[in-house]
């Protein structure tokens, strides 16, 4: 069944899953595609990008997805990341990427021409919307430091794939009046 999401407008807190569970988005120069691709979105939909964590199996964004809305928004970034990661490996299908790390073996095949560029997202994606400054303040250091939550770095600030590491694309954030 689809997931339905009724507010579209706002500052949400959003996370997209890989398909499957599959660590795919830290393989070699794919952090780097997912935060280009996410800059681009949030330029082309007129959004606010406030924080992000790409880590292995799924991505955390907290965001205002400007007048187009969030399921949109998300549906872009998604799309034009597969695009884009497809430019990157042409001959990857889904699994492409988890073969050419060891640990990650596929266990079937797909049958020719089931995937016909990468799409190693999850359908759908979740979201909490974000009702006030506090929460706002709460969504942002949980996502910057969700690496270090996950136990895959000592230092809480040392993720290179968290939007403390990229300051400068970050959108001011507005403040809100109770």
């Amino acid at each position: 069944m689809a997931q339905k999401h009724f507010e579209q407008q706002g500052t949400f807190h959003a996370i997209s899953n890989a398909k499957n569970g599959m660590p795919w988005c830290t393989q070699p120069d794919v952090p780097e595609l997912l935060v280009d691709n996410l800059v681009m979105t949030r330029n082309l939909y007129g959004a606010a990008l406030y924080a992000f964590c790409v880590l292995p199996d799924h991505v955390h964004i907290v965001l205002s997805p400007g007048p187009k809305g969030l399921s949109r928004f998300i549906h872009s970034f998604k799309r034009n990341s597969s695009w884009h990661i497809h430019q990157l490996h042409p001959a990857a299908g889904v699994h492409e990427l988890q073969l050419r790390n060891n640990e990650y073996r596929r266990s079937s095949i797909t049958p020719a021409g089931a995937e016909k560029y990468f799409s190693g997202w999850q359908n759908g994606f979740y979201d909490e919307r974000i009702r006030d400054e506090q929460q706002r303040s709460n969504a942002i250091a949980y996502v910057q430091h969700n690496a270090y939550r996950h136990g895959l770095i000592d230092d809480p600030c040392g993720w290179p794939w968290s939007s403390l590491a990229f300051p400068d694309v970050l959108d001011p954030l507005e403040v809100w009046f109770d």
